[in-house]
């Protein structure tokens, strides 16, 4: 698995990265969980047929998930007037949330 671009699976978890920006963007918070849970499937299934030489990409790409999980989660907390100005992640707050696909759902 060399090059991820050919991976039916990488594309997989791309498009549902992509998918979920456009949830976030329209606002349509209810289908956010489900896409976040299906490209966290393919990321597992894409571990689980990874072998040891894909073990720095992987993990760049368990970290872009997880940046972007706080995003999510930022960009969902925002007061509706607020939502547009949502600042970046400060050095200070790295500590993710305990469960996005916890707090998204209380929503």
């Amino acid at each position: 698995m060399r090059d991820a671009r050919m991976n039916p699976v990488a594309e997989g978890v791309m498009a549902a990265t992509q998918k979920l920006v456009e949830q976030a963007m329209s606002g349509d918070w209810q289908a956010v969980p489900k896409t976040i849970e299906a490209r966290r499937a393919l990321l597992e299934q894409l571990a689980a047929s990874s072998s040891p030489q894909d073990r720095e990409w992987l993990n760049a790409l368990r970290s872009a998930m997880a940046e972007s999980d706080q995003a999510v989660a930022r960009i969902a907390a925002a007061p509706p007037a607020e939502t547009a100005a949502v600042a970046p992640p400060s050095d200070t707050a790295t500590a993710a949330p305990p469960s996005t696909l916890e707090w998204l759902s209380r929503r």
